[in-house]
């Protein structure tokens, strides 16, 4: 696979940038595909049907910010005569980034476009029973990234027959893929005390301050006392992790691992504590945090919604009859697609997530300090993060297997054949969970969302 060829290369080009230290990135860590095979289906079984959400690839910055706040620093310090040696090579490369960034904020990288090209290609690969000419049905919320996301992921699909529906919402009215956005509690618990307060923490830490001194000591001479160190290191930070996502953009402009390596201004102790203050929010705003059925996990009962349904329409059990054939993979109900492909964010694929239970997703913690033992941004939702429930039949009943990453995951149910469920079983239980916190499925998702407490 051409693609995936393409992937494995620039993912060791990544690797040389780093500079000799582990990159520290979270969120914006580079998709890494898995290794291995697949556990088989029980005998009889093949797979007839894929549910997908996933998050768009990798990315320039969303908007100017961080990176030309670390150009004024450090153009204001280079008038000041004020730069090291090492500030100077750090100022240079700052430039050359954002040379490579001009004009194209909110867009995904080539190696945005290669991870979700790889990913298309290996649904087909693995699940190529599934695409019998059905059709497929893409869902992207407004933003550039996702529709530019979709386009690639479909190129590894280019040999799948059958129309491609397209269908995007108005960002208002996304009550599934953009909920974080829709509900008015969720956005006040954004800015809560109780959240406030365990981010307070980790910035009044005292590693906290040591990290952006040992920075800011590397690049600046004393002539830059007034600095406010801990917002540079922040910002500096933010765009040396944007770095990994543009290796192709960087080739292509003629740069050397060593021209553009923002790595040489950090120790491994600031990466991993600037790596962990960073790691903290997401946790809190998007997974489990200190309740794994908080409201920031809540909020994505609407995308549970959409899977149940559409997922229960295949398997004739939303009124439309039955499936014949299946037991061969193929004959799906005629106005039901081969796959239901949604690109979406971050803030919706990790509370989707938590709320599924998968282990790894969905562990609290009970002190901000602690969250890293059960939760990692760079194992949850790195860049191109995807879930998929793959669904199998014998002909008269259902099986599913789920997904994080394109990795077997567990669910809180039973099973004889993990990582296979019955799809009864699943249903029912996330019936159950959705009832606990007052959501049906025939319910307005909006209304819900507004109402949500």
């Amino acid at each position: 696979m051409t693609s995936r060829r393409k992937f494995n290369f620039i993912t060791l080009f990544i690797l040389t940038m780093a500079g000799g230290v582990n990159a520290q990135v979270g969120t914006k860590t580079p998709y890494k595909a898995p290794g291995g095979s697949y556990t088989p289906p029980p005998a009889g079984y093949a797979p007839v049907f894929i549910n997908y959400v996933g998050r768009h690839g990798a990315r320039f910055m969303t908007k100017a910010g961080a990176d030309l706040r670390v150009r004024e620093v450090l153009q204001a310090a280079e008038k000041n005569n004020s730069l090291t040696s090492k500030g100077k090579q750090v100022k240079a490369m700052v430039e050359r980034l954002l040379a490579v960034e001009k004009d194209k904020y909110e867009q995904i990288t080539l190696l945005g476009k290669e991870e979700q090209e790889a990913i298309g290609e290996r649904m087909l690969y693995n699940y190529e029973r599934v695409f019998r000419g059905k059709g497929l049905e893409i869902v992207t919320t407004y933003k550039l990234r996702t529709q530019q996301s979709a386009e690639a992921f479909l190129r590894g699909l280019a040999k799948v027959p059958g129309k491609r529906q397209y269908e995007k919402a108005v960002d208002s009215l996304d009550a599934v893929l953009r909920f974080y956005d829709l509900s008015p509690a969720y956005l006040r618990y954004k800015k809560s005390v109780v959240l406030r307060r365990s981010l307070d923490s980790l910035d009044s830490d005292k590693r906290t301050k040591e990290a952006a001194d040992h920075i800011c000591g590397s690049l600046f001479t004393t002539g830059s006392a007034g600095l406010d160190a801990v917002s540079f290191a922040d910002n500096l930070y933010d765009l040396y992790s944007v770095q990994f996502s543009l290796p192709g953009e960087m080739q292509e402009k003629g740069y050397t691992k060593d021209s553009v390596d923002l790595g040489i201004t950090f120790g491994r102790k600031d990466l991993e504590w600037l790596d962990f203050r960073s790691g903290a929010q997401d946790f809190l705003e998007k997974g489990p945090g200190f309740d794994p059925l908080g409201i920031q996990v809540k909020v994505a009962a609407p995308l549970l919604v959409d899977f149940i349904t559409s997922t229960d329409k295949v398997t004739g059990h939303s009124g439309t009859g039955g499936v014949a054939g299946a037991s061969s993979g193929a004959d799906v109900l005629p106005d039901v697609p081969d796959a239901i492909l949604r690109f979406t964010h971050a803030e919706a694929i990790s509370p989707f997530a938590a709320l599924l239970g998968i282990p790894q997703a969905s562990t609290p913690a009970r002190s901000i300090y602690g969250y890293q033992a059960g939760w990692r941004a760079e194992s949850v939702i790195p860049l191109s993060a995807n879930i998929q429930w793959i669904l199998y039949s014998n002909g008269k009943d259902w099986l599913v297997k789920v997904l994080l990453n394109e990795r077997e995951s567990a669910l809180p149910v039973g099973t004889k054949s993990y990582p296979y469920y019955r799809w009864e079983d699943v249903k029912q239980y996330y019936i159950k969970k959705l009832a606990s916190i007052h959501v049906g499925l025939r319910d307005d998702m909006q209304a819900y969302l507004k109402k949500l407490n």
